[in-house]
């Protein structure tokens, strides 16, 4: 790995290691590209116990560290598993002045050194723990069940739309919370009149995407823009609280090269833009 990546890295950590308990509130799946070989796995943590004090705090952080960026890798260095506690020797950041858009998740960020015990407990911990690991649901007649997933702040469900299941996600109140009151509000407006929705949702992505898909068409074929909104049907819906709306679109002739339509919109009823994604 990049000497100087390494450092860089390091450097964004205080000199001392603690001895810490972190519970986690997802697996580790990812990490980001540094460049010079570098990878920089990590996760959320949702609460701590400091062993040397013995101080316990729910403050949401995370959990960071390098590994060699090579082919054929297997793994992200650590097989961090979601809502389980770790004791582990850590480095924590040094504070930074936060600018609006960064998370406060930042400014509670540990460096792991090492890894002592998988599967490590204490009351305060395993308390908070059975709490996530309690299901949570929004249960009603017409919409059917949506669980929370906690990892994510989001209520998530398949509902039946226009004959088509649709995956729906429901933004939670506030971050980390354990309702979607608003949100679900806003999705029963739109189940009420969802043939209404569906129809300006297919009728905003032929719009703005028949152009680029016609170019698309091999052997001098063509494509209507009643065979383009025939062909759509939705996939995923996520609402916020704000009623913000973002929807999917697909197909099944891969007309769109695998790409699905990403189609935005505003409770009031405002379609806003579509867009190829994926």
């Amino acid at each position: 790995m990049d000497s100087k990546i390494v450092e860089e890295f390091e450097s964004r950590f205080v000199e001392d290691v603690t001895d810490m308990l972190f519970l986690t509130v997802e697996s580790v799946n990812g990490g980001a590209v540094l460049g010079g070989g570098v990878l920089r796995p990590s996760l959320e943590i949702v609460a701590t116990v400091d062993l040397t004090t013995g101080a316990f705090s729910k403050e949401k952080g995370r959990l960071e560290w390098l590994i060699p960026d090579i082919k054929g890798r297997k793994g992200w260095g650590y097989d961090f598993r979601q809502f389980n506690i770790y004791h582990i020797k850590g480095r924590k950041n040094i504070p930074i002045v936060l600018q609006e858009y960064q998370l406060k998740t930042l400014n509670n960020c540990y460096m792991v050194c090492e890894l002592i015990e998988d599967g490590a407990t204490d009351p305060r911990l395993e308390k908070l723990k059975a709490k996530y690991l309690k299901p949570v649901y929004i249960e009603d007649p017409e919409i059917g069940q949506l669980e929370l997933k906690r990892e994510y702040s989001v209520f998530e469900g398949n509902i039946n739309w226009l004959g088509n299941a649709c995956l729906v996600n429901l933004e939670t109140d506030r971050d980390g919370g354990k309702t979607a009151k608003k949100a679900f509000a806003h999705l029963k407006a739109i189940y009420s009149d969802v043939a209404g929705w569906d129809k300006k949702f297919r009728d905003n992505a032929v719009s703005e995407l028949i152009d680029t898909i016609s170019e698309w068409t091999e052997d001098g074929k063509t494509i209507s823009e009643k065979e383009l909104y025939d062909m759509l049907h939705i996939t995923e819906l996520v609402v916020s609280p704000s009623g913000e709306i973002t929807a999917y679109y697909s197909e099944n002739e891969d007309l769109l090269g695998g790409h699905a339509v990403e189609i935005t919109a505003d409770i009031d009823g405002t379609v806003e833009s579509a867009y190829l994604v994926g």
